[in-house]
């Protein structure tokens, strides 16, 4: 069943997907979210979401890219360049079952849903790497308040 939510509802609903609430574990993997860019493309989300205070309209998420291996350590690495924060400018929200569907300001649409498979690896090789960066490094990424 799909209907149209406030802006607030979809936070709510965003912020839920993206730590892994109300989803099953799927082996030793935490739950957690993917973007699906109009339908196809489909990465990672970074457990961290923040809703603009000047632009209500504005959400902050960090989709990722596959991980690095650091040859001596062999724990996964992330480039912050890569890695960058993106700007959701919503116009409109439904839910869509356990789904956020986003309308943007720039005519397209993104769908947030539990993450599957690789992004599921992922986002794991990515909560490894937050906890092998400096503190204040980690906290800079976690605010998505500049890149």
């Amino acid at each position: 069943m799909s209907h149209e939510i406030n802006l607030d509802e979809a936070e709510r609903i965003l912020e839920n997907l993206v730590a892994g609430r109300a989803q099953r574990r799927s082996d030793d993997l935490l739950p957690g979210a993917e973007l699906v860019v109009d339908g196809g493309r489909r990465v990672a989300l970074a457990r961290q979401v923040r809703r603009d205070t000047n632009l209500p309209a504005l959400f902050w998420i960090r989709p990722l890219a596959v991980a690095l291996q650091d040859p001596e350590t062999r724990l996964p690495v992330f480039d912050p360049a890569v890695v960058r924060r993106r700007a959701l400018h919503v116009t409109a929200a439904r839910r869509e079952g356990s789904r956020l569907r986003l309308e943007l300001a720039d005519g397209s649409a993104v769908t947030v849903q539990p993450a599957r498979s690789g992004r599921l690896v992922t986002l794991q090789a990515f909560d490894t790497w937050m906890t092998t960066i400096p503190n204040d490094e980690r906290r800079a990424l976690e605010s998505l308040e500049h890149d």
